[in-house]
């Protein structure tokens, strides 16, 4: 009956996480029954936690939400973060045009067989 009660006050997430945490509560609890016996309880523990089936598949359906919506956080964070430096790059590029040219060749560099025009239309150079 201890137990009962001590399952029944507490949300099923607080109890799986903290079992060890009730052992002291169910001790509390039992050890006055215990005592009327003439036993002396020096320990009562909860090993494991069972729940019916139904509760089982509500819990996993529970704990599937909670991990999808941390995903979810997640890749928002880090599609902000991803935007905050487009915003910064965009910011350097306006205060410096130069950078922008840069960029460009960098990028044609690490691609090959492209054929880049400078100047003017009179003279071809290949970085290809």
């Amino acid at each position: 009956m201890a137990v009962r009660e001590i399952v029944g006050k507490e949300k099923i997430d607080t109890l799986i996480e903290n079992r060890a945490g009730f052992s002291a509560k169910l001790t509390e609890l039992t050890s006055g029954k215990a005592t009327e016996f003439g036993l002396k309880l020096i320990s009562a523990d909860i090993k494991d936690i069972m729940f019916p089936g139904e509760m089982k598949k509500a819990f996993a359906q529970v704990v599937k939400a909670q991990k999808d919506g941390q995903a979810a956080l997640e890749k928002a964070r880090g599609e902000t973060a991803a935007l905050r430096s487009l915003a910064n790059a965009a910011r350097m590029m306006d205060d410096n045009p130069n950078l922008l040219q840069l960029r460009a060749l960098q990028a044609l560099a690490d691609s090959g067989g492209n054929t880049l025009v400078f100047g003017n239309a009179e003279r071809f150079y290949s970085t290809g």
